[in-house]
């Protein structure tokens, strides 16, 4: 038996596991009292990069299986082989865009769905990295780079072209 909050966890089961995540259903008492199940989805957290490069941000456009497609901040997931968050953030803005280096700042996490997973999104900023070559994975072969002022950014989110909720909390998150 474990406590979590208001919550009483009494086992579970992993009914079905891939090599991208896994979904739990736990045994649970809730907040009001009965017993049931509750579904979850364990998978590897994400992360999201504001590059900026002479006044202009790096966005990445992709159509996206389920989303169509997207405008959002180069990222992806936190691998196995990352020694954590900046390690994964720095290998994904390479891959995608060929950028390296320049200064980082951490920007916290979210939880884009606290409701359906523990999978929490690390935002980073990078000022000034440097261009080089990119190594996007095959998955990736639509992947466009664009450049693009804050504000066009701002404006981005406002309108709805820029849909990707981690990277729209971290774009507005620069104005302030």
């Amino acid at each position: 038996m474990e406590q979590r909050g208001p919550w009483t966890r009494y086992g579970g089961t992993t009914p079905y596991r891939t090599p991208r995540f896994q979904v739990h259903r736990d045994e649970i008492t809730g907040p009001d009292g009965r017993r049931g199940s509750y579904d979850w989805v364990q998978a590897p957290d994400q992360v999201r990069v504001a590059a900026l490069v002479d006044g202009q941000l790096l966005l990445v456009e992709q159509y996206h299986y389920l989303a169509g497609t997207l405008w959002q901040l180069p990222g992806g997931s936190v691998d196995p082989d990352d020694d954590g968050a900046l390690t994964a953030a720095r290998r994904e803005l390479a891959e995608e865009t060929g950028y390296h280096g320049g200064s980082w700042i951490g920007h916290g996490f979210l939880h884009p769905l606290p409701g359906l997973t523990d999978c929490r999104v690390h935002l980073w900023r990078v000022d000034q990295p440097t261009p080089g070559p990119t190594a996007a994975e095959p998955s990736e072969a639509d992947l466009g780079i664009l450049r693009v002022s804050l504000p066009e950014a701002v404006a981005a989110v406002r309108e709805g072209r820029l849909r990707c909720a981690p990277s729209a909390a971290l774009v507005l998150s620069l104005t302030g």
